[in-house]
């Protein structure tokens, strides 16, 4: 979606009404001073703003999306935290870091894309010793995610749902409405509508399947 069209549509006003759960999983952690997180798959960086607030430290944000990207930078610009984000366009199965290059790495809806066990597996090694991985995936096969968790090399320190009811009322309840609006002022517009639209059916699917939408928040020690 171009940078133009998601400014218009402003997502992330909605989005930011679920940081609350970011900050939630970050205060889990123990403290660590100016940390090094990497945060994968960080789209137009609702999340990775929260964390550059809260954690003090310095975060490199990846997505292969550089329209999404390129809206990043400009809000971490407005907000004066380009000392502390910087964005690269790369892919999660590219990423060509350094062994131990992070204190902490951080996947908001992400790691699905590759699968479960080949993300823990593939981000293990860029993980400093002891380190932490935070994972917000979708709550089905919780059990068999445990497994995965310990055979990948991590420890549960915590985890906890978000549920279905929480993404419906706090953000896609009035964004749905925020959808409708713009879809009337914007009648004229074919690209904007276009957007929306694919925006709306978004949200038909979790109509549809609104079990199927909870998720859950993982939160990893590197052993």
């Amino acid at each position: 979606m171009h940078t133009n069209t998601l400014k218009i549509i402003n997502k992330d006003h909605f989005r930011q009404n679920l940081n609350i759960y970011t900050r939630n999983a970050f205060f889990k952690l123990p403290k660590i001073d100016n940390p090094k997180i990497l945060d994968v798959g960080c789209g137009t960086g609702v999340p990775t703003l929260e964390l550059a607030r809260v954690s003090g430290g310095e975060i490199l944000a990846t997505d292969i999306d550089q329209d999404a990207l390129d809206y990043l930078d400009e809000k971490m610009k407005s907000e004066k935290l380009e000392k502390q984000v910087k964005t690269l366009n790369c892919s999660l199965l590219d990423l060509d870091f350094p062994d131990e290059s992070f204190d902490i790495i951080w996947a908001e809806g992400s790691i699905f894309a590759i699968g479960f066990q080949k993300g823990l597996e593939d981000l293990r090694r860029l993980i400093k010793d002891n380190g932490f991985l935070v994972v917000h995936d979708p709550y089905q096969k919780h059990v068999e995610k445990k497994d995965i968790i310990e055979k990948s090399g991590y420890r549960l320190l915590d985890s906890f749902m978000v549920h279905h009811r929480i993404w419906w009322s706090q953000f896609l309840r009035p964004y749905e409405k925020h959808i409708k609006d713009l879809q009337e002022k914007y009648i004229d517009n074919p690209q904007v509508q276009q957007a929306l639209e694919d925006e709306e059916n978004e949200i038909k699917m979790f109509k549809n399947n609104p079990e199927d939408n909870c998720s859950i928040f993982y939160i990893l020690q590197k052993n």
